[in-house]
């Protein structure tokens, strides 16, 4: 270690009295501040930058999980959801079979009429109990909350084709259903008797299919006049029966 040698050593001092007497240590001292003024400096970026990448990750997936996902867009009330049948000939149904493989079961036991049943009234539409004279409590109106999108739909298509809808039934209390039998959607809201001006009921029944009713019954009974009967599903989610094996 040459080199050692060849350094100048300080001066010797005995007297903290004399002017250079801390030249020596200040310079020392003052070279380790300054370097730990550095180093502390950098641990300070690092443990921020870590911070940000270590904690942070998960806070935000946690965020993004509980992000709601945007709510879908209105029902479009103008356009038919389904291709118009080639034909609905009197007595056939869409689609084939019974109805309660396409609409589901009456299931009074979780219908609710105060939250189920909705209001229905457009100007556009003939209503059978407000031209009805006899002295009954029958509100042609009162629809399951599941009906009123494809309603409000046909009426928008029975206009755009010039006829004008006519409700002949709708909701009937259990209680005071007099005309259905007591299985009848009718008894909880979910089925609707329809006839038309100006169409025929067979082009009715095309745009009652168009417009999204899940059943659509062009009858023609024996005791009361030739109407369609549509019904719906309780919801989207409501499970059906299972159709018999072919």
């Amino acid at each position: 270690m040459r080199f050692l040698n060849q350094l100048k050593k300080p001066d010797p001092f005995g007297d903290f009295d004399r002017p250079d007497a801390f030249k020596s240590w200040m310079r020392g001292a003052i070279i380790f501040a300054t370097a730990a003024c550095v180093v502390g400096i950098l641990l300070c970026l690092v443990f921020e930058s870590c911070g940000t990448r270590g904690p942070a990750a998960p806070k935000k997936a946690e965020e993004a999980r509980q992000e709601k996902p945007p709510a879908p867009p209105p029902p479009d009330l103008h356009k038919p959801v389904r291709e118009a049948p080639a034909s609905f000939p009197p007595d056939s149904n869409l689609p084939r079979g019974k109805e309660i493989y396409a609409s589901g079961p009456i299931d009074l036991d979780r219908f609710n009429e105060t939250n189920d049943l909705v209001r229905f009234v457009d100007a556009r539409v003939w209503f059978e109990s407000d031209n009805d004279h006899h002295s009954d409590d029958e509100d042609d109106h009162l629809i399951h909350r599941a009906m009123e999108v494809p309603l409000k739909r046909l009426v928008n298509l029975v206009a755009k084709k010039g006829g004008k809808l006519k409700v002949q039934d709708a909701y009937r209390h259990v209680d005071r259903n007099k005309i259905h039998m007591a299985s009848s959607l009718h008894c909880e809201g979910r089925a609707i008797d329809l006839t038309c001006e100006v169409l025929s009921l067979s082009d009715l029944a095309k745009l009652c299919w168009q417009a999204g009713f899940d059943f659509v019954l062009y009858e023609v009974p024996k005791k009361s006049g030739v109407h369609l009967h549509c019904s719906v599903k309780r919801s989207p989610e409501a499970p059906l029966p299972p159709r018999p094996a072919k």
